[in-house]
């Protein structure tokens, strides 16, 4: 085989295996359609799982000191039930779960209970990326194919178990020390842990076919857990204006972990708007920056400070910097918001659109 063909294929298969990493990282982030509103990054999850990696060698390193006084990498290491077990498996899943804690409790990552899932199939989706590449270094392109099915998969699969009690313990943590609180956690982590190298066990000692039991066991496991978190209402999704009083409990709920979230400031306002607390809607928008709320928002800001009495009327200003398409929204919007006197400022704008229609003559 010449020279030439072997780094061509080499070369298509590290752009295999980032190929697919994209489509993993597609799927994750269809699993949370308002992903970005919360402040998301994936490349950031990525970067960590790819750094959780070499926290993991560092666990290997000290398993194999502590295992048999030798140090091995974990490639040459022997392909035996308690390698798997007690350093391989564990290794891995503490250094992308530490890596995970640290987003999450260090960072703030997890906002909500699917947060949790969803941020620890992130890094593990890094982590398996240049898991990957160094399979791809170390032992050729034919590694590539299987990996893509089995490692991305796997390493996300399992990830996604403890990211769901973690999300869970994170935000609603039991009553007790640190221990007691996140016990349901770690123990999840020390499971997936014993699952994790016991399907490297199978697949290099049994038989493929029983650690491919294993793996859609966990893979059940997994569709289960982001059921569970998808059929929570999110503060984050849009609410329909009849169930306002369930979205503002939500949307309170949200901001005591998010408190800097526009999105989140922007909706409780119309929510208790359509509730008929003006004043609370105003407190809301006026969370928002002036320059981040917009001059469609601006609008709403201007009309409940005349109408509270908290402020002066600069609506025309405002309407002078309005898009045609906002002023129509604006319009429609009125007449659905406000209980009372609505034509006020409807008849308000209409003579502004005169004015500005004669101006233009």
């Amino acid at each position: 085989m010449s020279n030439g063909y072997f780094r061509l294929t080499w070369i298509i298969s590290l752009f295999i295996s980032a190929g697919g990493a994209w489509v993993w990282l597609k799927i994750v982030t269809r699993a949370d359609p308002r992903w970005k509103d919360k402040g998301h990054r994936w490349y950031l999850y990525l970067l960590s799982g790819i750094g959780s990696l070499y926290l993991a060698r560092l666990f290997y390193f000290l398993g194999f000191l502590i295992y048999g006084g030798n140090l091995y990498t974990p490639y040459d290491a022997a392909n035996d039930l308690q390698f798997f077990l007690l350093i391989n498996g564990p290794s891995e899943e503490w250094a992308k779960f530490i890596i995970f804690w640290i987003l999450a409790r260090g960072f703030k990552r997890v906002k909500e209970p699917r947060d949790g899932v969803i941020v620890a199939m992130m890094v593990a989706l890094g982590f398996s990326l240049w898991e990957n590449i160094n399979y791809l270094i170390m032992f050729g392109t034919g590694s590539i194919p299987a990996r893509l099915i089995w490692a991305s998969s796997g390493h996300m699969a399992y990830a996604a178990i403890w990211g769901y009690f973690a999300g869970e313990a994170i935000l609603e943590p039991p009553e007790g020390g640190f221990i007691l609180k996140y016990r349901y956690v770690f123990t999840a982590v020390f499971v997936v842990s014993f699952v994790h190298g016991l399907f490297n066990f199978l697949s290099s000692w049994v038989s493929p076919g029983s650690a491919l039991a294993l793996d859609l066991i966990m893979y059940a496991l997994t569709l289960i857990v982001l059921v569970q978190v998808c059929r929570v209402p999110s503060a984050y999704q849009a609410f329909p204006y009849e169930k306002s009083s369930e979205a503002v409990r939500a949307i309170r709920s949200a901001l005591l972990r998010d408190s800097g979230n526009y999105l989140l400031y922007k909706r409780l306002g119309f929510y208790e708007l359509y509730l008929g607390r003006e004043s609370a809607a105003l407190s809301s928008w006026k969370r928002i920056t002036l320059s981040s709320r917009g001059p469609y928002l601006n609008a709403w800001v201007t009309i409940l400070e005349s109408r509270v009495g908290k402020g002066h009327d600069g609506l025309d200003r405002i309407l002078s910097t309005m898009t045609g398409k906002n002023r129509i929204t604006l319009k429609r919007r009125l007449k659905f918001f406000l209980k009372s006197g609505s034509d006020i400022w409807l008849r308000r704008i209409k003579d502004w659109e005169q004015l500005k229609a004669v101006g233009r003559r």
